[in-house]
């Protein structure tokens, strides 16, 4: 009987991808991606740049981030890590050193699927 592995797709050092990724696994991103991700974990490896939207369970970023997140778990900012842009997390951990510029939230339950950077009950100045 066969073991199931779980999915894992790595962009490498030398690649620059832009487009859609929606991937059932894990996602490593040690070269630069511009688009949306969708995935269960993704890792941001400290030479790594992300550039967009990402949903996922669980995140590590350890290299350079700029756009829109949700995280219904773990979000993980390592030293090395560069956050900016519109973070939603189900619990934060930042690791002395990393740094965080963003508008920044905890969501309200995990089973949130959509970035809810407009949440009710949030003032605006309209």
């Amino acid at each position: 009987m066969r073991t199931k592995t779980k999915d894992i797709t790595i962009i490498s050092e030398k690649s620059d991808i832009e487009g859609k990724l929606k991937m059932p696994g894990k996602v490593m991103v040690l070269g630069s991606f511009t688009g949306s991700i969708n995935s269960s974990t993704l890792e941001i490896f400290k030479n790594g740049k992300a550039l967009g939207t990402i949903e996922a369970e669980n995140v590590i970023i350890a290299g350079y981030f700029e756009g829109e997140l949700a995280c219904s778990g773990l979000l993980t900012i390592t030293k090395t890590g560069t956050v900016k842009g519109k973070v939603a997390y189900g619990t934060l951990l930042i690791e002395l050193g990393g740094l965080v510029d963003a508008e920044i939230f905890q969501l309200e339950s995990t089973d949130t699927k959509l970035v809810p950077f407009h949440p009710k009950g949030v003032h605006s100045d309209k």
